[in-house]
C-alpha cells in the first residue's frame, strides 16, 4: 500500500481485554483445577495431525520451542497488517523470539501498521473506500459500522474468501463457525468477507453471551459511606455512592477527588445502556412491531440517572475529555476515583490490581470490589455480545501466497498446540506440566509474558488469531486463583440477574437488514446524549431535548422501521 507506511500512532492502550497476564505474581501454586484450554492437558501434537493448512510442508513436531522451527516455505514474504494499539516502533518480525519463531516458521516480514481506539474505524474507512488497504486488517464490526460493511462487500472493496475455504483451513472454519456473527454475515452477504475471532471456545459462559465490562469500586469507601459491598448495584446506588463520596471524602483526596469516573462511550452504558439494552438499535416490541430504542422511555429514564451523576458532582465534570485509558488510571495508579466501568476478565483484574492498584500503596484485597450494574427494575440489561470481538479483514489486492500462507497460519492457530503457543508460549521454557497434567507457570515471578514490559512484547498484537485468549482466561494457571473465580462469578451473575426481557439473544433481522435508508442512521450516541447531559440545567430540560432530538431524526429512523415492520 501507498499510505499506510506513513501513520504512526502513540500506544493508547498497554493492554487489551485479551490480554494475558502477570504470572504467579504473589508466588502461590496453581491448584489443581487449573488446566489447559480443553480441560484435559493436551497432546504434544497438533490437532491438524502434523499439517499444516495446505502449505504442503511438514510440521515441527512435539510442541514448539524458540530454537527449532521448519519454515513452511523456502520463499519470504512480506505483507502489511493494521491493527489496534501495537507497540510503536516495534519489530513484529523478530523483535523477540516469540515474534521471529512465527516469521521464521511462516517465513514472512510484517509492516505493522498501527491503530488506536479513537481512529480505528475512520482510519479503516478511509484506506478501504480509497483502494489502499493494508494487506491484513482487524475490522470493528459492530451494528454501528455495519453499512460500512455491506457498503465494502457490494463494492468489492475486500476480499471474498474462496469458495474451498472451509476445506483447506478447517480448524479456522470450526472456530468462525461459533461466533454466530460468521455464519449469519455469510448467509447475509452469500459469501464470507469477514473472519469473526471467537472470544470463547471451551468455557462460553451463557448464551445470551455476557459482556466484560463491570464496575470496579473502592470497597473501602463504600464501608466508609455506609453503604453495602454487593455484587450487584443499581444505577441509582452508584449515583448515591458518588454523591456521599463527594460530600464525605473518604480517601482525603481533596480538591483532585472523583467520586465516579469514565470515558464518554462508557458512561453512556453506565448509566443509560444498562436500563435500556436497545437505545443504539432497533427491537420488537411486545406488539410485533420494531421500535427505534432511543426513543423508549427506559432511554430517558436513563438519561436523567446520567444527568443526576454529572450535575450532583458524583460523576467526574470533565468526563467528555477523557481518551484513552485515563478513567481507568484515575482509579487503579493515580487511586483519586471512587469507582470506575472497567472490564472484568481474570487477566485484566490482575494487571490492574497486581500491578497498577499497588502502586497507590494500598491493598487491592481491602480496597477494591467488582460487581455489576443493574437498570432501576433490579435486572441486568445488555444485548447478546455475540461471541467475537474484531474480524479479520483482506484486501481484494492481497498476493495470492501472503494470502494463503495467512491461512495456514490462523488455521495453526486454531489447533490445541497452536493456541496453546498463542496464549501462553513455549513449552519447557515458559510453562510445563506437573504430574497432575495441569499447566504451571516458569517464569520468574512478577514477569509478565506480554506487553511493554514483557518478555515477549509481540505477544498479543503480532497475530490476528481466530481464537482469543478469553477462553482460556477461566484456566490460566498464570492467573491467580481468586481473580478467576471472581470473573466466573460475575459472568453468572450477569446471567442470573437478566431477563429474556432485558438480555435478550441477537435479532439477526436487525443486525442483517440493509438498505439505502438504513445506511443513513448512524448516530454517535454517545456523543449525542453527552451533550444533552452537559448542556441541561434540569432533569426537565433533559427531558425536553431529548424529545426534540428524537423529533429531529425521525425522518431518517421511520422509513428504516417501515422496511423492517414490512419484512
Amino acid at each position: 500500500m501507498r499510505t499506510a507506511k506513513q501513520w504512526s500512532y502513540l500506544l493508547l492502550a498497554l493492554v487489551m481485554i485479551v490480554s494475558l497476564a502477570a504470572c504467579g505474581g504473589n508466588g502461590t501454586t496453581p491448584d489443581s483445577s487449573a488446566a489447559a484450554p480443553s480441560g484435559t492437558a493436551p497432546s504434544s501434537s497438533a490437532s491438524s495431525a502434523g499439517t499444516d493448512g495446505q502449505s504442503g510442508a511438514a510440521s515441527d513436531t512435539g510442541s514448539p520451542n524458540p530454537a527449532t522451527v521448519v519454515p513452511v516455505s523456502d520463499k519470504r514474504l512480506k505483507f502489511s497488517m493494521a491493527v489496534n494499539a501495537p507497540i510503536e516502533g516495534y519489530d513484529y518480525t523478530a523483535g523477540d523470539p516469540y515474534a521471529k519463531w512465527w516469521s521464521d516458521r511462516y517465513n514472512w516480514d510484517i509492516e505493522m501498521i498501527g491503530l488506536t481506539g479513537d481512529n480505528w474505524d475512520e482510519m479503516l474507512r478511509i484506506w478501504i473506500n480509497s483502494r489502499d488497504m493494508p494487506d491484513v486488517c482487524i475490522f470493528n464490526y459492530t451494528t454501528k459500522s455495519h453499512a460500512d460493511a455491506a457498503s465494502w462487500v457490494e463494492q468489492e472493496l475486500i476480499k471474498k474468501m474462496p469458495d474451498d475455504w472451509r476445506t483447506r483451513w478447517p480448524n479456522a472454519a470450526s472456530v468462525v463457525d461459533k461466533t454466530s456473527l460468521g455464519p449469519e454475515m455469510e448467509r447475509a452477504y452469500d459469501g464470507v468477507y469477514f473472519l469473526p475471532r471467537a472470544r470463547f471456545d471451551e468455557n462460553l459462559p451463557g448464551d445470551p453471551l455476557p459482556n466484560h465490562m463491570c464496575l470496579s469500586i473502592r470497597k473501602d469507601w463504600l464501608e466508609a459511606v455506609d453503604m453495602e459491598v454487593k455484587d450487584a448495584y443499581k444505577i441509582s446506588e452508584i449515583i448515591e455512592f458518588g454523591k456521599r463520596v463527594k460530600e464525605k471524602d473518604p480517601g482525603g483526596i481533596g480538591a483532585n477527588l472523583l467520586p465516579i469516573t469514565s470515558r464518554p462511550g462508557y458512561t453512556i452504558n453506565m448509566f443509560v445502556y444498562h436500563n435500556s439494552q436497545n437505545y443504539n438499535t432497533f427491537y420488537k416490541d411486545t406488539d410485533g412491531q420494531y421500535k427505534w430504542g432511543a426513543a423508549h422511555p427506559d432511554t430517558l429514564e436513563g438519561l436523567k440517572l446520567y444527568y443526576d451523576a454529572y450535575a450532583s458532582g458524583a460523576l467526574n465534570q470533565e468526563f467528555f475529555t477523557l481518551k484513552g485509558d485515563d478513567d481507568r488510571d484515575q482509579f487503579y495508579v493515580s487511586g483519586v476515583a471512587g469507582a470506575v466501568y472497567q472490564g472484568s476478565t481474570s487477566t485484566g483484574m490482575q494487571i490492574n490490581q497486581e500491578t497498577r492498584f499497588k502502586n497507590t500503596g494500598l491493598d487491592p484485597d481491602d480496597c477494591v470490589h467488582l460487581a455489576n450494574i443493574l437498570g432501576e427494575d433490579g435486572k441486568y440489561h445488555q444485548v447478546d455480545l455475540i461471541n467475537y470481538w474484531g474480524t479479520l479483514i483482506f484486501s481484494p489486492d492481497i498476493d495470492d501466497e501472503v494470502f494463503e500462507r495467512f491461512m495456514d497460519m490462523l488455521d495453526y492457530g486454531c489447533t490445541e498446540e497452536g493456541y496453546r503457543l498463542q496464549v501462553a508460549a513455549f513449552e519447557g521454557e515458559d510453562w510445563e506440566y506437573d504430574a497432575n497434567g495441569n499447566m504451571v507457570c516458569l517464569l520468574p515471578e512478577g514477569m509478565p509474558l506480554e506487553g511493554a514490559n514483557g518478555k515477549y512484547p509481540s505477544m498479543g498484537y503480532l497475530l490476528g488469531c481466530l481464537k482469543l485468549w478469553d477462553d482460556f482466561s477461566f484456566e490460566n494457571p498464570n492467573v491467580i486463583e481468586k481473580y478467576r473465580t471472581r470473573s466466573r462469578d460475575l459472568y453468572a451473575d450477569r446471567v442470573k440477574n437478566g431477563s429474556p426481557e432485558t438480555f435478550p439473544k441477537t435479532d439477526w433481522t436487525v443486525w442483517t437488514y440493509d438498505s439505502p435508508a438504513r445506511r443513513k442512521v448512524s448516530f454517535d450516541y454517545a456523543t449525542e446524549f453527552a451533550n444533552i447531559v452537559v448542556n441541561a440545567k434540569s432533569a426537565d430540560d433533559v427531558e425536553a431535548s431529548w424529545n426534540a432530538w428524537i423529533d429531529s431524526q425521525m425522518g431518517l429512523v421511520q422509513p428504516v422501521l417501515d422496511e423492517l415492520n414490512a419484512l
